[in-house]
């Protein structure tokens, strides 16, 4: 196969617009420490080493830095100098336009009360934004506001469909709350109702120990009631979002693993819900092996894609070898800085081209066909997955 087909290939995907179908919202003004903490998933605070010493600040590096008008491979601090120049809103315009993302579903739970609002995200990048709605999130809101387990499970029902009226999906966390071995089984309203009477007490309690001042949100860590959650939205026939592998250190790897949730999975294949397993790495193989044997499962490999720079072929790659290729998404699951938006459109195009390239160069693939699977990625299996048009005509 010639080298203009893989050429042909590249400049079909580079032209492509994406759907980042799982992202988190931008800080207004990120400092220096802000934009070091944004690149890296530690709890502890990142050196520029950390952050510029790594394959994603290679990337960085190498394709950040010439939008905001430095040469590839500028030392981190001309960087940030250029950042500081620039200023934080020109700096995002720059890097969001060029990442060529038409549209963001934004999961709305991670310091919301941080981030700048919808729609100043979508002026800057001239693209739309879209509502994922954080089960967990919901769940603790509506503890915070009642003054029993009984309220609670009264309250949750109408807060939850207020939230389906304003999002596209909805997301659960429960590989960071309890793990994603959950049992298969629905719970029942007197299991939630006594889940819920406990989780209240709980929070009374330590809100007592704590004096009246405190005012921390309460976290939702219980088995039973995130697995009502899981199953209200499935059987409500939404498209759940699941947090799995690669993520911030209070998540247990190993619990993790998208196979874990074999079993629910396979109890909820006919509730017209369906399952997205967000970033996967380093169980894309069992998140692909899921989607190949489940039909209402699909899977991305948003977040470490950034992480991996020049070696984020690896993931694209074993995203391709199970799970049929309508049921793969494309995400970047940035949080907090433009860089990372960027850097995952940029390296997820990149690898695309390598690796469905390498396909058509060894494997005779027709290059139409390698270009169709890559736009299927890239926005058109979002479209379908979600039942929303994303992207313009």
């Amino acid at each position: 196969m010639s080298a203009d087909a893989e050429q042909r290939l590249a400049e079909a995907i580079e032209r492509m617009p994406l759907v980042d179908h799982h992202a988190h919202g931008l800080l207004p003004d990120p400092t220096e420490a802000d934009l070091l903490d944004a690149l890296t998933q530690a709890e502890h605070a990142a050196s520029v080493a950390d952050v510029f010493d790594s394959g994603q600040g290679f990337a960085l590096r190498r394709h950040c830095a010439p939008l905001l008008g430095l040469p590839s491979f500028a030392s981190p601090a001309a960087y940030l100098a250029a950042r500081r120049t620039l200023g934080a809103d020109e700096v995002a315009r720059r890097l969001l336009r060029a990442s060529g993302i038409a549209a963001y579903l934004v999961d709305d739970g991670h310091r919301p009360d941080l981030l700048m609002a919808d729609e100043r995200m979508a002026r800057l990048a001239d693209a739309r934004v879209h509502r994922v709605a954080r089960l967990e999130t919901i769940a603790e809101r509506v503890l915070a506001e009642s003054s029993s387990g009984g309220e609670f499970v009264a309250r949750l029902g109408p807060a939850l469909e207020a939230a389906a009226a304003e999002a596209v999906a909805f997301k659960t966390v429960a590989a960071h709350r309890c793990g994603l071995g959950l049992d298969p089984a629905r719970p029942t309203a007197v299991e939630v109702r006594s889940a819920a009477d406990v989780w209240s007490a709980s929070e009374r309690a330590g809100a007592g120990d704590a004096g009246p001042a405190a005012s921390a949100r309460p976290r939702l860590t219980d088995p039973t009631i995130i697995r009502h959650l899981i199953w209200w939205a499935l059987e409500r026939g939404a498209v759940l979002q699941v947090h799995a592998g690669f993520g911030d250190a209070d998540l247990v790897l190993e619990a993790s693993n998208p196979a874990r949730m074999q079993a629910l999975v396979a109890a909820t294949a006919g509730t017209g819900g369906r399952i997205a397993f967000l970033h996967c790495s380093p169980f894309v193989r069992e998140a692909g092996w899921l989607a190949h044997v489940f039909p209402h499962v699909f899977v991305d490999v948003g977040l470490a894609v950034g992480f991996l720079g020049a070696n984020a072929d690896s993931v694209v790659r074993e995203a391709f070898d199970l799970a049929p290729f309508s049921r793969v998404l494309f995400s970047s699951d940035a949080w907090g800085v433009p860089e990372r938006v960027l850097l995952g459109a940029r390296l997820w195009r990149d690898a695309a081209a390598r690796v469905l390239g390498g396909y058509v160069a060894d494997h005779g693939w027709p290059v139409d066909e390698a270009t169709r699977i890559a736009e299927g990625v890239a926005w058109r299996n979002a479209e379908r997955l979600y039942g929303r048009r994303f992207v313009e005509a």
